[in-house]
């Protein structure tokens, strides 16, 4: 091919014969794709192809394909785009995405908060739970322990409600949703009652983590890692979203865990307010070790032996 000021020549290079001539503005050249080779397209349905990067600057091609081409050959510089393109996702990751999240939580409604509850409490009926076969006199029991922490509790326009479910493999356990609901099993008053001190730590537990907006902190995050690897991927396709999604399941584990023990850490703080023993948790967590792997890889809760050690150091810092 030849190219002159106002004209293109596509010319056989054996035996110089004229193929194809146009005006210079009427080549069309086709969007790069990656290292792969460029067409060049006449009116009369000639196409030429080839691998010159310099094919954009002699058919004048405009300033930001031409860039974009010149910054996709590979070169020493390449590797210094690929990095700092690296050590800013990370910094998004680790600085940007907090800020984003604890800016979400705090715009989320009330209302929003509510209507979350509202459907993961049908949500855990339709799927897991049914309807609790405790009496009204244990359940007005584990309330007045409850009536007892919430003078110490400082949450403005949420209110902690307190309900029960029957769940089938669940054990002696108990969860906190968003908006403020707290879910005690069946199980875990039935085997618990008549220890209120380790009802009282169960619930400033729960308590914890609404006060902490962990759940939905956990659900921004989910959120925005995927968009941001969205963003850079664009369309992951399914092996990508599979590796994302497992990813992102690792990484709320270990969110999961560090919850865990900062709702130990505010449950301490809060039953001693409410003037209960501090010994209660501990007992639950004694009484739940036998349910421990040998490691908390994997786990969305800490080992019981590295909780029931959080309590003893907080005993310990009261103490001095």
């Amino acid at each position: 091919m030849t190219v002159t000021k106002d004209k293109v020549f596509l010319i056989d290079p054996h035996t110089n014969q004229l193929l194809a001539q146009s005006a210079r503005n009427l080549v069309k050249l086709d969007n790069p794709v990656g290292t792969g080779p460029r067409n060049s397209h006449f009116p009369d349905h000639w196409m030429f192809q080839t691998f010159d990067p310099q094919i954009s600057t002699t058919l004048q091609e405009p300033l930001s394909n031409r860039l974009l081409r010149h910054f996709e050959i590979f070169s020493p510089r390449l590797g210094l785009v690929i990095a700092v393109t690296l050590a800013a996702c990370f910094a998004v990751w680790k600085w940007g995405l907090p800020v984003l999240v604890a800016l979400a939580v705090w715009m989320t409604p009330n209302g929003v908060l509510r209507q979350i509850d509202a459907s993961s409490l049908a949500s855990l009926d339709r799927f897991m739970a049914s309807d609790s076969q405790l009496s009204k006199e244990q359940r007005t029991a584990q309330q007045a322990v409850l009536n007892q922490l919430l003078p110490h509790v400082d949450l403005p326009g949420r209110e902690i409600q307190l309900t029960f479910r029957k769940i089938a493999n669940a054990g002696p356990n108990a969860l906190a949703l968003p908006g403020g609901t707290i879910v005690l099993t069946d199980e875990l008053v039935s085997k618990f009652a008549k220890d209120p001190d380790l009802i009282a730590g169960v619930l400033a537990h729960e308590i914890g983590h609404v006060a902490e907006s962990h759940s939905l902190k956990q659900l921004y995050h989910s959120l925005s890692v995927y968009l941001l690897i969205a963003l850079l991927a664009g369309d992951v396709g399914p092996i990508l979203d599979s590796l994302a999604l497992e990813g992102q399941t690792i990484v709320n584990l270990s969110f999961s865990r560090r919850h865990e023990l900062q709702a130990d850490t505010y449950a301490l703080h809060l039953i001693s307010k409410a003037g209960y023993s501090k010994e209660g948790l501990r007992r639950f967590f004694e009484a739940i070790k036998t349910h421990d792997g040998s490691s908390d890889w994997l786990s969305s809760h800490p080992l019981s032996r590295d909780r029931i050690r959080n309590i003893d150091s907080f005993k310990e810092h009261l103490a001095q």
